[in-house]
């Protein structure tokens, strides 16, 4: 009768042993990076998560999603040249986004990309005024949502190797002008007439174009198209160069600089 009793309670404890490892949670597997997110560039880091999709979705394109290296530039963007009109165009519908910005150079490289225009989301196209006979490269910028945006591009345009265009620079038909004391510049602009959204004027105690806008500091914004301004330098002993960048009331962008501060003469 004992043997028999033992025997249950043996059966009972390895019965009980086995549900308790049924109910154990499932161990949760360790992440490990891919090789790939280890090889994402910055900008490829700007693609918008799938969380703020669903906030603007559903209106926003697929391409929007894409890595940069993935997205094959002429399936985007069609570009034109007759003279010294260039035209660009491309057919998403970004109207869900904030904005779109057209920045162009003369390399096709990451160095040295101007912003030439700031148009409303829902464009489909621009047409730039090319400066010279040159080819030039294009890339559009899409604002998604005030925080990322997406860059596509670069597109070139040949150049007008027949000069059939009409070449007046805009940016050669307006005065900027900056000259230093030891411890202060006075900035003097003149712009062509019109209305304007914004000027932005900034300096650097660097010329380079390299590192762009957000490394220059601000000096003035203003919607004036004539005016100057005496701008206190931080270090006295350095050289400092100045940029405007002034936006049309059509979106255009024209914009100078770097512009050396130099002395005045005694």
């Amino acid at each position: 009768m004992k043997t028999r009793i033992v025997l249950l309670l043996m059966a009972l404890a390895l019965l009980l042993a086995a549900h308790a490892q049924t109910e154990q949670p499932a161990v949760k597997p360790v992440a490990v990076a891919s090789t790939e997110a280890d090889e994402e560039t910055e900008e490829e880091m700007e693609v918008v998560t799938e969380t703020e999709r669903k906030v603007a979705a559903p209106t926003l394109p697929d391409i929007l999603y894409q890595y940069q290296r993935n997205i094959n530039t002429n399936d985007v963007l069609t570009i034109g040249r007759n003279g010294h009109k260039v035209v660009i165009k491309w057919a998403q519908d970004f109207s869900a986004c904030k904005g779109i910005s057209i920045l162009r150079n003369n390399t096709g490289l990451a160095k040295n990309r101007r912003v030439i225009a700031k148009l409303p989301a829902d464009s489909k196209e621009f047409m730039d005024i090319a400066p010279d006979t040159h080819a030039y490269w294009y890339w559009i910028v899409v604002d998604v949502n005030g925080k990322k945006s997406k860059r596509i591009g670069p597109i070139r345009a040949k150049s007008d190797f027949r000069k059939k265009g009409n070449y007046s620079g805009a940016s050669k038909d307006f005065v900027f002008s900056v000259q230093r004391d030891q411890s202060s510049v006075v900035v003097v602009w003149d712009l062509p007439e019109g209305k304007y959204q914004e000027i932005i004027i900034r300096r650097r105690n660097k010329p380079d174009f390299l590192q762009g806008r957000n490394h220059r500091t601000f000096v003035r914004r203003t919607t004036e198209r004539s005016g100057n301004l005496t701008d206190k330098l931080p270090d006295s002993n350095a050289d400092y160069w100045y940029w405007i960048d002034a936006t049309r009331e059509d979106g255009l962008v024209i914009s100078k600089g770097p512009i050396k501060a130099e002395f005045g003469a005694k």
